[in-house]
């Protein structure tokens, strides 16, 4: 906070806004007529939550009870008619949601939203999209399900598609917006199961990967040498450091920054934490199991996640679904319930290829020379002239190079970047395996389903109303011939290829475990002798060990017991590295005064209270003091966020490292300390005045759920996105981590989007949260009415018989086929 923020590329979502808030500028009167005019127009547009509908698709009637909080109760007389439904109401509150995500995911943003207006962002995005061929994969993959599951991904789209049918349907301002800029032209294509199927693979390009991380590496390398990067990855694993200065070399010319930035959007930054554990009935007030999850990602406007409850002969199944997804994702049945958090396993690589110095379209392989293939793109653009890409592959994977406008420009000194990733197999199962998880009746049908799923990995906790409790871990993990996937290495030689996968049987998995509790919070998920490698990029173990000490503090645990530990904000590395920052002794009166505030800090993250934000501000400083002058700015604006661990081993192992090389002055670790606290109270005196009793969190750390479109628009701002003050931080249990960049950079962008507790005495008594409401439309009553209870830790209850539904429903629609 001492020094002006590092600078770094705008977000695509920032783009956007300042795009369309740029061109608004000046025409403050327009603009009020406009919103005033869309407010009536999208107001009177909300879709009806009763009425009967005739529609295409239902092999028999299907009744959606609206409960009081707008909640879908779907009862069908089959799965396929309650996914039909499912992908009716899905349309009906976020179809702007959907079209988005499955134009991201096919790489066809630019058609809707101008350059001209947004940013030439949205046409890299694109590039990178199309170049991946995500959708491409998605459509492969549909041919890979069984006839079963191929029927429910029909019957969803089918749903979606009976909703959209009416030519004169409005989608909300959104989309409204667009048929806008289209000059009326725009009208949604039909739903299809390959856009279902492209959601699962953008979480797992998301979740999974490391392939930018693999180039920020190299970015590293080049600023800090090989013993920097080493120590940067922290202890070694099974790791590449032999290949390092190869492919540094054969790498030389390759603008990897423009490579790096181009590639960077919403669907490319690895995202990581979520939280989850369950308790035998030794360990619970009522002798049966306990499960509670809440998953973290980034926080939106709409939310990520959409409550509901599918019901019939066979099946009763609760929870959150992913608007685009045909089923619930993370819920409970009649009989089991699951919850995820990522492996963060490390299932994407890039490949240095050598072309062939004798044919440039050939590449260097241990069996000689091969052709490229090759793909032609076209991106349409609108205001604009088409792009026109040609996207080369080897045989490991899509030339990366390829994404980028110029790309012969990137092709350095013979060799090209090629990315493998179990994201982009086209003969991908895991829908069907995240599918069949909601239909098991028991562990083994639980695993039989999870043997479907590929990628994403995710720790998947399991129990049951038998009393039983368990975790697997399936995807398709990579078993390399050399190295761990941490650097690229050299394609030619064929010595680090991927050889083949991990066998089902030897992924990790517990049953019944004798301590009657498993916990996982993204953190180390196999010993150290566990003989295949999954990762080297675990989570913290901050959270994961503060979940361990409450479950083990208390006897027997009741529901509320599960409650209280999901809002914990305490922040278990304080206890780490704040002693050693307080053994420095202040310089100042004013240090002193915050000395002695720390020193009795009880390590809770409070919005009205000063000592968090003192802490956060002193971390930011600290990691920054030591690392942005080794690697320059542009480089540490993507290493910003604090590491403990990390800074902890500079002091102690490398304190030639707190020395600026960019001052005459020789530097300690103790000068270090005392000036990265004095920038950070020079930054809050700065925002929040001198007096230090009065800072608050909460002033810095507001939650910001934005609106990818309108966060930067004057007057719809405070319609379309949502912000408070928040608890928590980065390494809390209820997780609030800061972005660590820009203007502001303790507003808090990613945590919990989803809170369920699972109770297998009474699965009646289970309980649900996400953040806003069902509704995309922000406009309507129900795109907000969740916000005070997530607040609060207020969750709802997804129960009752259709009689006593119908006594509160907020609406019923009849969904009835046309041929009856």
């Amino acid at each position: 906070m001492g020094a002006a923020p590092v600078r770094r590329p705008a977000s695509f979502a920032a783009r956007l806004g300042i795009g369309i808030a740029k061109l608004l500028a000046g025409l403050a009167v327009a603009l009020l007529v406009f919103a005033i005019g869309t407010f009536f127009q999208v107001r009177g547009a909300l879709p009806p939550y009763s009425g009967r509908f005739d529609v295409q698709g239902l092999k028999a009637p299907v009744e959606i009870l609206r409960d009081k909080n707008a909640v879908p109760h779907i009862i069908a007389g089959s799965i396929e008619d309650a996914v039909f439904g499912l992908g009716f109401v899905h349309a009906q509150d976020r179809f702007w949601q959907m079209e988005f995500m499955r134009r991201l995911g096919q790489g066809r943003l630019s058609e809707i939203l101008p350059p001209a207006l947004v940013g030439p962002g949205i046409v890299e995005t694109d590039r990178t999209m199309r170049g991946l061929g995500l959708y491409r994969a998605a459509q492969d993959s549909v041919g890979a399900l069984s006839p079963s599951a191929r029927a429910i991904l029909d019957a969803y789209a089918a749903g979606v598609n009976a909703w959209l049918a009416d030519d004169d349907r409005q989608y909300g301002l959104e989309l409204t917006l667009v048929r806008l800029l289209t000059g009326g032209r725009y009208k949604p294509d039909n739903w299809q199961p390959a856009d279902s199927i492209v959601w699962q693979k953008l979480m797992a390009l998301t979740l999974d990967g490391n392939w930018r991380a693999e180039l920020l590496r190299l970015m590293e390398l080049r600023k800090i040498g090989e013993d920097g990067v080493k120590f940067l990855m922290g202890p070694p694993g099974d790791s590449r450091d032999a290949t390092l200065s190869l492919v540094n070399q054969a790498l030389q010319g390759i603008d990897l920054d423009r490579l790096y930035r181009g590639t960077d959007n919403f669907a490319t930054r690895k995202r990581e934490a979520s939280n989850e554990w369950v308790l035998s009935g030794a360990h619970t007030v009522s002798g049966k199991p306990l499960l509670a999850n809440d998953p973290h990602l980034g926080f939106g406007f709409p939310g990520l996640w959409y409550l509901a409850r599918l019901v019939g002969p066979g099946f009763d199944i609760r929870g959150v679904s992913a608007p685009g997804g045909p089923g619930i994702v993370l819920g409970h049945n009649a009989s089991i319930g699951w919850g995820f958090t990522t492996t963060n396993l490390d299932s994407q690589d890039l490949f240095v290829e050598r072309i062939d110095p004798t044919d440039p379209k050939r590449y260097l392989t241990p069996d000689g020379a091969r052709p490229f293939g090759g793909r032609d793109e076209t991106i349409n653009v609108l205001w604009g002239q088409p792009v026109q890409m040609h996207i080369r592959s080897t045989r490991h994977g899509v030339v990366i190079n390829d994404f980028m406008s110029g790309a012969d420009e990137l092709a350095g000194q013979g060799h090209v970047l090629a990315l493998q990733a179990t994201a982009l197999d086209g003969a991908d199962t895991s829908i069907e395996g995240f599918l069949r998880i909601g239909l098991a009746q028991n562990w083994d049908d639980f695993l039989d389903a999870t043997r479907k799923i590929i990628t994403p990995m995710q720790n998947i906790v399991y129990a049951d109303t038998s009393g039983n409790i368990g975790l697997v871990a399936p995807g398709r993990v990579p078993i390399r011939r050399k190295g761990d996937g941490s650097m690229p290495s050299p394609g030619w030689t064929g010595e680090y290829d991927w050889a083949s996968f991990v066998p089902f049987d030897e992924l990790p998995r517990t049953y019944n475990p004798a301590s009657g509790i498993i916990v996982n919070a993204n953190a180390r998920l196999v010993p150290d002798d566990y003989r295949h490698f999954i990762s080297r990029d675990w989570a913290e173990p901050y959270r994961q060990r503060r979940a361990n000490q409450l479950l083990r503090e208390v006897e027997r645990h009741p529901v509320y017991g599960m409650i209280a530990i999901q809002a914990d904000n305490l922040s278990p590395d304080a206890a780490e590295i704040l002693p050693v920052l307080l053994k420095v002794p202040p310089r100042n009166a004013r240090a002193a005064k915050v000395h002695d505030l720390m020193g009795h800090w009880n390590r809770f993250m409070l919005a009205d209270r000063p000592e968090p934000l003192i802490y956060t501000a002193w971390l930011f400083e600290l990691q920054r003091e030591l690392l942005a002058n080794k690697v320059g700015d542009d480089l540490y604006a993507d290493m910003a966020a604090p590491n403990v661990p990390l800074m902890l081993r500079i002091l102690r192992n490398r304190p030639q490292w707190c020395d600026d090389a960019t001052t005459t002055v020789v530097e300690s670790c103790e000068d270090i300390i005392s000036r990265s606290l004095e920038a950070a109270l020079n930054g809050i005196a700065r925002r929040q005045g001198d007096a230090i009793e009065t800072w608050q969190w909460g002033r810095a750390h507001d939650a910001a759920h934005k609106h990818p479109l309108f966060d930067g628009v004057p007057l719809l701002r405070d319609f379309a996105s949502v912000r408070y003050p928040a608890d928590g931080g980065a390494q809390t249990l209820n997780r609030a981590t800061p972005a660590f960049r820009g203007p502001r950079p303790f507003e808090a962008v990613h945590g919990a989007t989803y809170r369920g507790i699972y109770d297998f005495n009474d699965l009646d008594n289970s309980r649900f949260a996400i953040p806003l409401g069902e509704s995309g439309n922000m406009f309507s009553r129900w795109s907000h009415n969740f916000l005070a209870g997530w607040r609060s830790f207020s969750y709802v209850y997804i129960a009752g018989t259709p009689a006593e539904l119908e006594r509160s429903a907020v609406g019923t629609i009849r969904l009835r086929p046309v041929n009856r």
